[in-house]
């Protein structure tokens, strides 16, 4: 039977980089957690299963994400027959010259890092008002501070900026919080990815040891505080976790 006294969370991306260390964060604050990604690699649900979380993953592909949604927020209550915070965490790249940007570049991207994480809050408000949950939307400095050859991935982060807020004043005489955080630089899978692209080979360790790069676990740990009751008056704020790297 589920155990009405303790929180749901849903985590998009949630398995691997600053999903999964969110998991973790969340599963230690007591959360049940229903975890949304292509695959678990690493083991993670049965990681957290072993310190005696309540945890189950939920494979999907966010390239069709208004049925996604649906489908992972339909599973989370009748797994649990609640929910009390979304956090989207999920995310792709797009490291091109514009001069070598598609239609279909910009589908996927817009798939995964805008609909996404809109059709997911769709789904999941209703539910959330009943319990005047809370939305994390994971952002990027790259919204205000863009690279180059990365046009699309930093103007959509700029306009789920945008959405958090639209969907924070929606949503607040209603009791729910609608809140970004805006990471640096932080060592996953993905910052791999793109800083391999960005240097046209194989990445090594030493390419990582700058002190402007953070840790997943240390961006998790504000996605838990900013999920808590203590944080209750926050709502419709987008904010940098960056170390304060991003002021220069």
């Amino acid at each position: 039977m589920p155990n009405k006294g303790s929180r749901v969370a849903v985590v998009t991306g949630g398995t691997t980089g600053i999903g999964g260390a969110s998991a973790k964060e969340l599963a230690s604050r007591g959360y049940r957690l229903l975890l949304v990604g292509l695959a678990d690699p690493d083991n993670l649900v049965t990681q957290l299963r072993e310190t005696g979380a309540e945890v189950e993953f939920l494979a999907l592909d966010l390239l069709e994400p208004e049925s996604a949604a649906k489908a992972a927020i339909a599973r989370a209550i009748e797994l649990f027959d609640q929910l009390d915070l979304l956090v989207n965490c999920a995310g792709t790249i797009s490291h091109k010259d514009p001069a070598l940007i598609s239609e279909a570049d910009w589908d996927r991207i817009f798939a995964i890092n805008l609909k996404a994480p809109f059709f997911f809050m769709q789904q999941a408000l209703p539910f959330l008002q009943e319990v005047s949950g809370s939305i994390i939307n994971v952002s990027s400095t790259n919204a205000f501070q863009p690279m180059i050859r990365n046009q699309l991935y930093d103007s959509l982060k700029a306009a789920l900026n945008n959405l958090t807020q639209g969907f924070a004043l929606e949503y607040r005489e209603r009791g729910v919080r609608v809140n970004a955080i805006m990471p640096g630089g932080v060592r996953t899978s993905l910052s791999e990815q793109w800083l391999s692209e960005y240097l046209g080979r194989s990445t090594k360790d030493s390419d990582f040891d700058i002190p402007s790069l953070a840790r997943p676990e240390q961006i998790a740990k504000v996605i838990g505080a900013l999920a808590g009751e203590e944080m209750s008056w926050v709502n419709g704020v987008t904010l940098p976790v960056d170390g304060g790297y991003s002021l220069g």
